[in-house]
């Protein structure tokens, strides 16, 4: 069985550090943001992912880029297109903490150096994260995928 996923994703930075996303149990972690609805824009979606996860409303800054990404899950193929977002958060100091409004979720701040150690998959966004963060503005493009 094969499932692909349409997805928006938010780089939040705050000073040297970047918002991540964890699945309580879980040991990887990723950016916030989530499923692109049939019919709805990227923006919109994410918009409406961090509404839901963290009740706040985003500012969507610009364009980043976009990953492509494949894993096995319970023996079914999974394949997922990222297109990733720099934004920020409305109305709130990001310096408070931010609270899960799902009970499955949890959110931490992570130094750019420390993505790696915060196993942040997909993996090319490491790498993405770090060259926007030394001041790249080029559009990122780059897939786990290997040409079959």
């Amino acid at each position: 069985m094969r499932k692909f996923h349409l997805i928006a994703r938010a780089v939040i930075l705050n000073g040297d550090s970047v918002l991540l996303a964890r699945q309580k149990g879980m040991s990887n972690t990723f950016l916030p943001g989530g499923h692109i609805n049939i019919g709805e824009s990227a923006v919109t979606a994410l918009k409406r992912e961090i509404y839901e996860e963290l009740g706040l409303e985003l500012d969507v800054e610009g364009y980043l880029g976009a990953v492509e990404a494949d894993w096995e899950d319970g023996g079914a193929e999974q394949f997922e297109i990222n297109h990733i977002f720099k934004a920020g958060i409305k109305g709130t100091s990001l310096s408070s903490p931010l609270k899960s409004q799902e009970d499955h979720l949890e959110f931490l701040w992570s130094s750019i150096d420390d993505l790696y150690a915060n196993n942040l998959l997909p993996h090319p966004l490491k790498k993405l994260i770090m060259n926007y963060a030394a001041g790249d503005r080029s559009i990122w493009w780059e897939s786990t995928l290997v040409d079959r």
